[in-house]
């Protein structure tokens, strides 16, 4: 532990933090991972959970924490990156503070705001719903370098592995309508078609063949695909994406 939390283990809980960006915003809700609908308060207390410093559910909470260690401010000029900064009256309620976040750089902040978790940049609005500053150094004795890397290691993976199960679902697609119009294709195409789908099998081992599923959705996709690739190919590769964009289009009767 340290007296002071060092500047690269604010970055570190920022990174953590963005691995939460686009979570839908729901006001009471009490999920923790990435995704999981969750409010302001419970976004910052979740975030500095992983790090081991325990914060209180509500930002009215959270604030006495910070007013009990008198350790804030009240000058935005006293910022630094990872301190927490809480706004008054962002919306009606008895209590006066109803907003925190995280402050990043370039005049911006991270919270679970409106709609999802975003970054803002701290305007006039902002600015003008401004209360106080939270100053995290009275909690270095509780934050540990260890956890907060493990944390992020493990946040980050569960991100990595939805995103290439997403990947594997496009890549499925794509596999079922290179072997599923194999013997349709016209002879020229078959050797390319069977080709590409063989190195997608390699490049994503979990990929499997599936049922032929004469899917307009997907063919209509590849079509779209060709379309846009046309553009950028060689010469020489230009014609071969024509043609079977046109043979796919006329086939399965696409737009």
């Amino acid at each position: 532990m340290a007296n002071q939390i060092t500047i690269q283990d604010r970055e570190l809980i920022l990174n953590l933090a963005k691995l939460y960006i686009e979570t839908l915003y729901q006001f009471g809700w009490n999920w923790e991972l990435p995704g999981e609908p969750m409010d302001c308060s419970r976004f910052i207390q979740v975030i500095f959970a992983n790090v081991w410093i325990n914060l209180e559910r509500t930002s009215v909470l959270q604030w006495a924490q910070f007013v009990a260690n008198n350790s804030f401010s009240g000058n935005l000029a006293d910022v630094e990156i990872w301190d927490l900064i809480f706004f008054k009256n962002t919306y009606e309620s008895e209590n006066e503070i109803t907003h925190v976040g995280i402050f990043m750089w370039n005049n911006e902040m991270i919270s679970a705001s409106w709609k999802k978790v975003q970054i803002s940049k701290l305007d006039k609005y902002w600015k003008g719903h401004f209360k106080w500053i939270w100053l995290l150094d009275c909690f270095a004795k509780n934050y540990s370098k260890s956890l907060a890397t493990k944390n992020y290691n493990r946040i980050k993976k569960i991100e990595d592995d939805k995103k290439y199960a997403e990947t594997l679902k496009a890549v499925n697609a794509v596999i079922a309508v290179l072997t599923s119009t194999w013997w349709d294709l016209p002879e020229k195409y078959q050797a390319m078609s069977a080709d590409y789908a063989k190195q997608l099998r390699t490049q994503y081992p979990e990929a499997r063949k599936l049922e032929p599923e004469q899917s307009k959705k997907v063919y209509q996709s590849v079509v779209d695909m060709l379309s846009y690739a046309r553009k950028f190919a060689w010469t020489d590769e230009q014609q071969k994406y024509s043609e079977l964009n046109q043979y796919l289009r006329k086939k399965f009767s696409l737009k």
